[in-house]
């Protein structure tokens, strides 16, 4: 670790950061001017803009150690699953199917004033929550129902049921947020196999410097991303937000 910090950390850490700011005058010309309550047609320009997003990330996480990703199963299209529900949330590390992807996530409004990482954010289109407000998680439900109803119109959404980040060495009890639309999800597990793992995020655990710092002295991080069949809700299910979401997350904890 003495020997990674003083030559590969430093290293890693310019070229990550350059390429996140490498990003932001894509996403920020992107968003400029945006109505977020329609998509806008895919014009060349804005092709142009998500593939330079998305190879940008990829570099970026290519600096950080994650050289080469295993994805298992195909990436449902929106109009066949517009939720995807991924497992464990067990880091900010999370964000790599996020960039692969370029799909709509569910998080707190006070992230897109965060500097560069904020209009980042912004591009993905997310869905808001609001802490100051009381009807936040109404509104919330609301958005990701009209989203997800859309008939693929929309980009995908991902969200992690769970809520917050654990240890993985289970799969907490899943939130209904992503179960009330009703809708067809995909269910998406997570791993990161390394024999020593600095990825893991947690209240009790390291703090976020030194999840980065140990992460970054490892010289591979292995990433697994396994895209199960798209899980369609039965009658009783999609009565039953509770009922839905306790048979997918026994889906994806076996």
């Amino acid at each position: 670790i003495a020997l990674m910090t003083v030559t590969l950390f430093p290293i890693r850490l310019f070229l990550a950061a350059f390429m996140m700011l490498l990003a932001w005058p894509f996403a920020f010309i992107a968003s400029v001017g945006r109505n977020e309550m329609v998509v806008e047609p895919q014009s060349l320009w804005r092709k142009f803009v998500d593939v330079a997003l998305r190879t940008t990330m990829r570099v970026m996480w290519f600096a950080g150690g994650f050289h080469w990703m295993t994805v298992k199963g195909r990436q449902a299209l929106p109009a066949e699953a517009p939720i995807l529900t991924l497992a464990p949330h067990s880091s900010y590390f999370d964000a790599i199917p996020v960039t692969m992807s370029m799909s709509s996530i569910v998080m707190k409004a006070e992230s897109k004033d965060i500097p560069v990482w904020g209009t980042l954010i912004k591009y993905i289109r997310p869905v808001f929550v609001s802490r100051s407000d009381q009807d936040s998680r109404k509104k919330t439900v609301e958005e990701i129902k009209r989203r997800a109803q859309s008939g693929g119109e929309w980009p995908q959404i991902m969200i992690f049921p769970e809520g917050t980040c654990t240890n993985r060495s289970c799969l907490i009890t899943y939130k209904p947020g992503a179960f009330i639309p009703a809708v067809p999800v995909q269910p998406v597990v997570i791993k990161y196999p390394n024999k020593m793992d600095t990825i893991t995020w947690t209240w009790q655990g390291p703090g976020a410097f030194k999840i980065l710092w140990l992460t970054l002295c490892q010289l591979h991080n292995e990433f697994i991303i396994e895209f199960l069949p798209v899980y369609t809700p039965s009658e009783e299910e999609k009565n039953n937000p509770a009922l839905f979401a306790h048979n997918v997350r026994r889906l994806m904890a076996k």
